[in-house]
């Protein structure tokens, strides 16, 4: 009995985790990765933390200490559904290196997305970010293990005082995965905006098109109610998501989590902390 319960458990697993790629994309882990976007509606593309060594490497040049970080989210409260990732940027005299690993899944399937960056300032306003990958899919039960090389580039643009832009483009080669039918990583195209009115507010907003032909929106407000304490709110589109978070910060160490919630699957967790190596 223990082990047919088991193997119902399995393949109920296994449907979510295919229902789960196809309508929230965690196939190539392009979604918007840290506490800090998760809170805003999952908009990151012309914000910056460590993240954007995923969300948009251009907007790492910003940075202008060596940073790690740790990121965990529990979709709808089912352990085999979580993504965990690890991320670290390193100023160095030409620009920003970065780099991240994201893991999806669990033993029966699995996700996983290896990266190297590098992102340089190009004018006082303008940065420019290139990003190779490496992808693997684990499907134990129906496939081989597979594989693909992918790339990124990304734009980060200071429009004024107060104003940032940024676009975001994953895999403009069209790789694809290495199964017999060939089937491709999706094309993702983001771009966005940030807008500070003053210091301790901002506003964000992310437009996404993928090769699915499906157009999405993200947006999210962030505001300081102490000089180390913030709240955060936010909505997307496509899946229809209401997102809330906070972050704290305590000397090099930010504390972030969010919450989303989803009409029929329900909720939500993330959690990230960093740590700035050389706070200047």
């Amino acid at each position: 009995m223990f082990i047919k319960l088991n193997t119902v458990k399995i393949h109920i697993t296994l449907a979510l985790c295919c229902v789960f790629a196809i309508t929230a994309n965690a196939q190539d882990n392009t979604h918007a990765i840290g506490a800090r976007a998760a809170g805003m509606g999952n908009a990151g593309v012309a914000t910056v933390d460590i993240w954007s060594t995923v969300n948009n490497q251009a907007a790492l040049t910003l940075l202008s200490s060596t940073e790690i970080s740790a990121f965990y989210k529990n979709n709808f409260g089912i352990s085999e559904l979580s993504l965990s990732a690890l991320s670290v940027a390193v100023p160095v005299k030409t620009g920003v290196l970065g780099g991240s690993v994201a893991h999806f899944g669990f033993s029966e399937y699995s996700e996983t997305k290896i990266s190297l960056a590098y992102a340089k300032r190009l004018w006082k306003m303008f940065s420019l970010s290139v990003q190779i990958n490496y992808n693997s899919l684990n499907f134990t039960n129906a496939y081989q293990n597979t594989t693909a090389v992918s790339g990124e580039v990304g734009l980060f643009a200071r429009l004024a005082d107060n104003l940032y832009a940024g676009a975001h483009v994953f895999n403009p080669t069209k790789s694809s995965l290495s199964l017999e039918t060939k089937e491709r990583l999706p094309v993702r195209y983001k771009t966005g905006i940030m807008y500070k009115p003053i210091s301790s507010l901002l506003f964000c907003a992310d437009f996404v098109y993928d090769s699915g032909n499906s157009i999405s929106f993200c947006g999210g407000t962030e505001y300081y109610i102490l000089s180390q304490l913030c709240l955060r709110a936010g909505v997307s589109t496509n899946p229809e998501l209401f997102t809330v978070g906070a972050g704290y910060i305590y000397k090099r160490i930010n504390f972030d989590v969010a919450f989303n919630y989803h009409n029929v699957l329900g909720y939500t967790s993330c959690i990230s902390i960093s740590y700035k190596l050389n706070k200047k």
